[in-house]
């Protein structure tokens, strides 16, 4: 669970600590110490909130003990907390759409779905991709507009039955 959302803590803790050293240092920390009170974790409550929260914690620490040592200013507590609980908010709505997203993508009829992974993989250009379907870059183009347009209103509608339950 940790490997997994290590990346997410690191944006995290970007959000928290001026440098990006003393963010590698601490998320090395912060990774060792939630390995060693993994027992505290439950595992029917989401990991990533916990984790966010002990980051959060491991940097508010961090800055304080920052700030003793090198007369460092470091921004109040209390601004630390809302960015923290800020960027929490963020990364779940932002989780929440990826998993609406990909629920769209899986309705997709199987050519349109490799129609998109083979635009948006960045190794062809739309005119390479228009002339290996026979069809105008013109045409292609407003094929995909059509399949975003449409993913755009499913995930629209997922994210608006979420927010009803």
């Amino acid at each position: 669970m940790l490997l997994i959302h290590q990346r997410n803590l690191h944006t995290f803790l970007l959000t928290l600590l001026p440098h990006e050293d003393d963010v590698d240092d601490l998320l090395q920390q912060v990774c060792l110490a939630l390995w060693q009170k993994k027992d505290s974790y439950a595992p029917d409550r989401p990991f990533l909130p916990w984790a966010y929260a002990f980051a959060r914690n491991q940097a508010l620490k961090y800055l304080q003990q920052q700030s003793r040592d090198k007369q460092v200013a470091v921004f109040h507590g209390g601004l630390l907390e809302r960015l923290a609980v800020a960027r929490e908010a963020f990364d779940a709505s932002a989780e929440t759409r990826r998993q609406a997203l990909a629920t769209c993508l899986k309705q997709l009829r199987p050519a349109q779905r490799q129609l998109l992974e083979d635009r948006f993989a960045g190794t062809q250009t739309l005119k390479q991709l228009a002339a290996a379907a026979g069809v105008s870059a013109a045409s292609l183009t407003m094929k995909l507009q059509r399949l975003r347009h449409a993913l755009l209103k499913c995930v629209q509608h997922k994210l608006a039955q979420e927010e009803a339950t």
